[in-house]
């Protein structure tokens, strides 16, 4: 019998045999969206309690089995619950789902690796605490796995890391480590202060195989007495420079209270149907042909979206200023809604339109899924974003490039700008037929070449797909690569057996470093 097999039946014993995902036609782990044909499904095991995964992780070691650690893998886009290697286990933690503590005196929750971010908003909601949240793009992840991913959401606290406040960890011998606060006994100051003793280690498990996260402490938002959902209009495409400049300056002055999202005309359309309902014809679609959509849909060549949230006067204060910083521009035109309780009373859910019950209102939703039929009914997708300076025309000059690569390899551009203060996500999305061999390929290429456009400007993306990690990390080169030499000496010191997700953000074990040949996959 072979290790990974006698990992499987021994497992059983530890989670039950209900619990260890043998694949089959209806079972197995696998990218949804495989940009790559012929690969497998994976097995994996499903722990229920810290316990379960100390001693999971403790066989893995006796047996030198590797495991690919996910909360939920929904991570779609970036291959999801897809591991490095197929000798790996899947550690599928969506099992451990309680939310063990939420405070809405001091705006805190404590969570497990499976609660979801739908999960946590009815709770918030059954329980009538005074709480919002802030939620990514699809409710149906984790909210502790798109945490330590870097993902983000819309409202004020949307850069979800920086939530982030003590964790439990289980580490590559089944060590049990509490970061910060945490790390003493019999104390409740575990999720409200970031600090602790010493050097803080809590980023080293963000993007991390050094460890399996088993819960965090994560900061909320209070409940306000305003909510003013916003939206920018721009006519022209090349007044996008002036939009971003805009919309960032405002954020950096923290009058607009969250990161804007910026999109254009392609990302407006995959929300109202698929591809043939706007256009029929080979490659991507024409210039003429997205401005009379944009009249169909009553919609700019840049669409964006703010949010503002508090006391009312501030609130009006906010709105005003904003109205004064577009007023005079030629094709640009703001729009606003303003949500308050009667009498006084909070804003309630139940009192916002449904179009503005979005993210920016901390509302789950999995509405942005149906795009992913765009390209076809059986439809997939990667996305790229790299990291830009929170530049309008940085950002203009890359979108040239980025736009142009498109019509090379026949896709329609899709962007959905990320404002932050000082620096934005370019995300852009490439759509595709799943099993479309000669679309596959050419998105694979398209893929390649935005990577390293971004690098040659020396942009870099925040998170990888599984298949372009070692790529990506290849490009923080600074110095013959001595971060990655750092991050493979913490990997060698704390997991020399390389049990817990070897490769991933493209830092492997020793074990694995000799089959290196240049950027080739490591595994």
């Amino acid at each position: 019998m072979d290790s990974r097999s006698a990992f499987l039946d021994r497992a059983a014993e530890i989670v039950g045999a209900e619990n260890v995902i043998r694949p089959n036609a209806e079972a197995g782990y696998i990218d949804p969206y495989p940009l790559n044909a012929g690969r497998g499904k994976w097995p994996g095991v499903m722990p229920g309690c810290v316990e379960e995964v100390q001693e999971l992780v403790r066989l893995a070691g006796e047996l030198e089995v590797p495991l690919w650690t996910f909360s939920r893998g929904k991570n779609l886009g970036y291959g999801g619950p897809e591991p490095r290697g197929t000798e790996m286990v899947a550690l599928d933690l969506s099992r451990m789902n309680r939310i063990l503590e939420v405070n809405d005196e001091l705006n805190y929750a404590v969570v497990e690796p499976g609660v979801t971010f739908f999960d946590l908003f009815e709770h918030i909601k059954a329980k009538g605490l005074k709480l919002w949240m802030s939620v990514p793009a699809l409710g149906w992840g984790s909210v502790l796995g798109n945490m330590l991913d870097r993902g983000y959401g819309m409202t004020p606290m949307g850069d979800h890391v920086k939530s982030l406040c003590g964790m439990e960890v289980v580490l590559p011998d089944g060590e049990l480590l509490r970061t910060g606060m945490w790390a003493m006994e019999g104390t409740d100051l575990g999720p409200l202060f970031q600090g602790g003793f010493g050097p803080t280690l809590d980023g080293l498990f963000t993007q991390s195989n050094l460890g399996v996260a088993t819960k965090v402490g994560l900061w909320l938002m209070p409940w306000p007495d305003v909510y003013i959902n916003g939206d920018v209009v721009v006519e022209r495409e090349e007044d996008m420079p002036k939009l971003v400049d805009i919309l960032t300056q405002l954020r950096r002055e923290d009058i607009i209270q969250n990161n804007a999202l910026c999109g254009n005309v392609v990302r407006a359309a995959t929300m109202n149907g698929p591809r043939s309902r706007w256009y029929t014809g080979e490659g991507s679609i024409p210039d003429e042909r997205l401005e009379e959509m944009r009249h169909e849909m009553g919609v700019g060549q840049w669409n964006a979206k703010f949010a503002i949230y508090g006391d009312k006067g501030l609130a009006e204060r906010r709105l005003e200023i904003i109205r004064e910083r577009f007023a005079g521009l030629e094709g640009f035109t703001v729009k606003a809604r303003t949500y308050e309780g009667s009498d006084g009373a909070q804003v309630a859910y139940e009192d916002i339109a449904p179009m503005d019950r979005t993210q920016m209102a901390g509302v789950p939703t999995l509405k942005p899924l149906s795009t992913v039929a765009w390209a076809a009914e059986n439809g997939g997708h990667i996305d790229a974003a790299p990291i830009l300076p929170a530049r309008g025309q940085d950002v203009w000059d890359f979108y040239q490039e980025a736009k142009a690569l498109y019509r090379e390899y026949g896709f329609d551009l899709y962007i959905g700008y990320h404002l932050y203060p000082r620096h934005m996500v370019h995300v852009t999305m490439i759509f595709f037929e799943n099993g479309n061999e000669e679309m596959l390929a050419r998105a694979r290429e398209l893929y390649a070449k935005l990577l390293q456009a971004a690098r040659r400007r020396g942009y870099a993306p925040y998170r990888s797909h599984v298949d372009y990690m070692d790529t990506i990390a290849d490009g923080f080169d600074f110095n013959n690569n001595a971060l990655r030499r750092f991050q493979e000496v913490l990997k060698d010191a704390v997991d020399p057996k390389g049990i817990l997700s070897p490769g991933k953000q493209g830092v492997w074990p020793a074990k694995f470093r000799p089959a290196v040949d240049g950027a080739a996959v490591r595994s």
